[in-house]
This record gives C-alpha cells, sequence and structure tokens, in this order.
C-alpha cells in the first residue's frame, strides 16, 4: 500500500508541475497526464498480479483422466470450448513422475496400456505433495486446461493441465 501512495504522490507532483509550466495548453496536458497515470496505474497492477492458489478454490469441472482424454480425442475444438481455461479437477491411474533438474514434477495420469495421457504441471507452490506419489497408483489432480497436444506421429495425445495441485492420493 506504500508504493501506491508513494506512487500517487509522484504522480500528483510531475501533474502539478506540467500544469504549472504549461499554463495555455492545460486541457491537452491534463488529457496527457492523466492516460500517463492510467497506463502507469494499470502496468503496476499488472505487475503485482498473481495467480489464484488452486488448493484452495473449486473446481469448475470434474471429470475422470480418461473420459477428459475421450473428448479431446474425439473432437478437440468442441472440447476445447468446454475445458480450455477452466479447473478442471481429474482422477486417474499414475502412469508415470517426471521430475526435472529443478525439481519440478509433472504427472502423467492414463491406463498403463494406453499413450494418450492427462499431463499435470505441478504448481511450484505445491511441489513437494507431489513426491510420496507413486507410478500405479490413483490421484485426483487439479489444474488449469493449457491445451491438447494432438498425436501425428502415433505416440499418442496428450491433454495438458497447468498449475496443478495434489487433491487426493491413493
Amino acid at each position: 500500500m506504500n508504493s501506491l501512495l508513494l506512487l500517487a504522490t509522484i504522480g500528483l507532483l510531475i501533474f502539478s508541475a506540467l500544469l504549472w509550466i504549461f499554463r495555455k495548453r492545460k486541457i491537452v496536458l491534463l488529457i496527457i497526464v492523466l492516460a500517463a497515470i492510467a497506463a502507469g496505474w494499470y502496468g503496476f497492477k499488472e505487475y503485482i498480479r498473481t495467480n489464484k492458489d488452486l488448493g484452495n478454490v473449486n473446481a469448475d469441472v470434474k471429470i475422470t483422466a480418461t473420459d477428459l482424454i475421450k473428448e479431446y480425442e474425439k473432437s478437440d475444438s468442441l472440447a476445447n470450448t468446454k475445458y480450455l481455461g477452466r479447473i478442471i479437477e481429474t482422477n486417474g491411474n499414475i502412469k508415470a513422475i517426471e521430475k526435472d533438474e529443478n525439481g519440478y514434477y509433472t504427472i502423467v495420469l492414463a491406463d498403463t496400456g494406453a499413450m494418450s495421457s492427462v499431463r499435470c504441471s505441478i504448481d511450484t507452490v505445491h511441489k513437494e505433495d507431489a513426491a510420496p506419489l507413486t507410478v500405479n497408483s490413483s490421484a485426483t489432480m487439479r489444474g488449469v486446461c493449457t491445451g491438447f497436444n494432438k498425436d501425428e506421429m502415433g505416440l499418442g495425445s496428450d491433454v495438458i493441465l497447468n498449475r496443478c495441485v495434489v487433491v487426493q492420493k491413493k
């Protein structure tokens, strides 16, 4: 809050100084200064914006991983209208657990014999929750659907969920 007060004070000082200098062109200057202040305010708000913690929100859609994959494979454009950008809670068998060099997890939900899967990238705040998960167990994940990688070469399709949290593990 102190930074907002400081920003407003500096803006008012600049505005006052410019008005004093350009008294004859007050209207044009006023419009320019107000536009600059509004742009600065918007930029500042975007700079400090953060994402919601998905551990504390309700899912928009609850669906099994198998059904989610089937809907995307049937019609990815129709499934995108239903799921893209929405908070999805999905459950399924853990086919693989991938950990990158920075210690971030991606949990792959699918039947063991299936080529297609739901790839759940774990939110960095909740990466410790993914550590005890094991392959061939089941889990419920909540994340934001960000797209679908269509099968182009026979390797299987992937539904992508980002900022995921582990809701339940079995």
